[in-house]
């Protein structure tokens, strides 16, 4: 498991974020994302930033993490609120009750921390409103959100390890957000995407529509279950397993049992993706596809194995942060590092650090209130 960071000169006249360097360490004393050893994860977390501030002869103006793990998941929730004002405007004060009333009805809330919440849509009086709601007038309204949790132990065990690394974060972004910013196009936003990352140990989901997340969620599935597959199936150690996964392997094996193995992996990987599609109705139903990204990513024929099982256009991210950061950024791993900067608040020398560790944050609401109804 490794940490990344991107550190990176904020230009306000570009949309694209000038690359200063990057830098990337193993990371220990995690377990699916859950902070196991605070010391470990802070020590790494120094020496990531101290790094990334070296490497450039720079100090950190703002400092981004993003959260990554198999505890993130997002629930959908309806709530309703009385405008509150005698005319019947609705205000800011409106909107924040009847999200908080929403939020109510979040699965085990008093055991989760809520990360992020994103308004869906709103009704008032009945009546769906497109555009903006501010200043409308009405007796009820209603609304949509989706909510992105962690649970509260989890992130208390983070927050313990960055102050025990005695760093201050600007914000905690959730990362299958994060990667999605820089990777998918507003095209592929509104007409329905899906962003599939498959990490060693987890595979993350984003689905967006119509320009805005409509599910976040993580799988305990990875490249390293495809390792430990083969290493069972031809048996080998799990060294020589990742080799022969990887295609760097000296000894003789069957391809044809290697393919059958990692067939039967992607399958069942993508059968548990589906199932999270069904559960909002968008199974086969996303115009644009899924776009995949990830070291596993790599891996031959994956494309036509996950378009057989999905029944989808499949596109292997290989490039495609080289056209986002002015050919600076080669390696689409740090896709999620580098989609960090894109959420960052404006600040004073317009200089700004984004790493990854893992987690996620409440400021991104600006980022995603300029595309809702």
């Amino acid at each position: 498991m490794w940490a990344r960071g991107v550190s990176v000169r904020v230009d306000g006249e570009s949309r694209f974020k000038e690359v200063l360097s990057t830098f990337k360490l193993p990371i220990e004393g995690l377990d699916g994302g859950n902070v196991t050893d605070t010391t470990l994860v802070s020590e790494t977390l120094q020496e990531l930033v101290s790094g990334l501030e070296k490497k450039d002869n720079l100090r950190a103006d703002g400092l981004l993490v993003a959260l990554g793990g198999s505890y993130i998941h997002s629930h959908h929730a309806n709530g309703h609120t009385l405008i509150s004002r005698g005319d019947g405007t609705v205000s800011d004060i409106d909107i924040e009750n009847a999200l908080k009333d929403a939020e109510k009805s979040v699965y085990d809330i008093k055991n989760k921390a809520i990360l992020h919440t994103i308004p869906l849509r709103y009704k008032l009086d009945g009546h769906e409103v497109s555009g903006n709601i501010l200043g409308l007038r009405g007796h009820k309204l209603e609304t949509k959100a989706l909510f992105i949790t962690y649970p509260k132990q989890y992130l208390t065990s983070l927050k313990d390890a960055l102050k025990k690394a005695h760093i201050e974060v600007t914000d905690i972004i959730a990362g299958p957000i994060a990667e999605s910013v820089p990777v998918l196009t507003k095209k592929q936003k509104i007409a329905g995407v899906a962003l599939v990352h498959i990490g060693a140990e987890t595979t993350s989901l984003v689905v967006y529509e119509n320009n805005v997340p409509i599910l976040v969620s993580v799988l305990s599935v990875g490249g390293n279950n495809i390792t430990k597959d083969i290493a069972l199936g031809l048996k080998v150690s799990l060294e020589d397993a990742e080799d022969i996964k990887c295609g760097t392997a000296g000894a003789l094996y069957s391809k044809r049992r290697v393919d059958e193995i990692v067939e039967a992996r992607i399958e069942d990987l993508c059968d548990k993706i589906n199932k999270e599609l069904e559960n909002i109705n968008r199974k086969e139903l996303l115009p644009a596809g899924i776009v995949v990204l990830g070291d596993t990513a790599l891996l031959p024929r994956l494309d036509y194995m996950m378009r057989y099982v999905m029944k989808l256009p499949i596109k292997i991210i290989n490039n495609e942060l080289l056209s986002v950061s002015n050919g600076t950024l080669h390696d689409p791993s740090f896709a999620r590092a580098y989609g960090l900067c894109f959420l960052a608040p404006e600040i004073e020398e317009h200089v700004l650090f984004t790493r990854i560790a893992k987690r996620f944050a409440t400021n991104t609401k600006r980022f995603f209130t300029q595309f809702l109804p």
